[in-house]
This record gives structure tokens, C-alpha cells and sequence, in this order.
């Protein structure tokens, strides 16, 4: 009887285990931030704000807006 409780407390806690890893804990993150920049430099930045999966993919591949020489970017870490 003991030895059946262990076997159905070994199995619970491993389903408990693949269930948390199952959602997004090997997904890849990072933080992103508008930044602006003009010819003397940066002169703006918002909050990083993390972004995972299709996001972050979108915000690392999207290209750089230039506006009266002012230059829009999202940079990621």
C-alpha cells in the first residue's frame, strides 16, 4: 500500500513538472525599448518592456523609421 502511494506521488509530481515547463518557460525573451536618435545621438528612450515569441521577433526585425533626420529603432537585450 505504502509503495503504491509513492509510485502515484512520484507520477503526479512529474506531470506537475512537464505541465510547468510545457508553458513558455523554454520560449525566448528580452527586453525592448523605442529608441531615437538624431545626428548628435540618442535623445530619447522608453522603458524596456518584455517581449517573447512572434513579439519579439517583430520588434527585432522591424526596420528602423527615419523622420525629418530623426531616427526611430527598437533595440532589444
Amino acid at each position: 500500500m505504502m509503495k503504491r502511494n509513492t509510485l502515484i506521488s512520484f507520477f503526479v509530481l512529474m506531470l506537475i513538472a512537464t505541465l510547468l515547463t510545457a508553458c513558455g518557460g523554454l520560449e525566448d525573451c528580452k527586453s525592448c525599448s523605442k529608441v531615437t536618435y538624431n545626428d548628435d545621438g540618442e535623445i530619447s528612450r522608453t522603458p524596456g518592456v518584455p517581449y517573447c515569441g512572434d513579439e519579439l521577433a517583430e520588434k527585432e526585425s522591424a526596420s528602423p523609421v527615419e523622420v525629418l533626420g530623426i531616427t526611430t529603432v527598437w533595440e532589444c537585450k
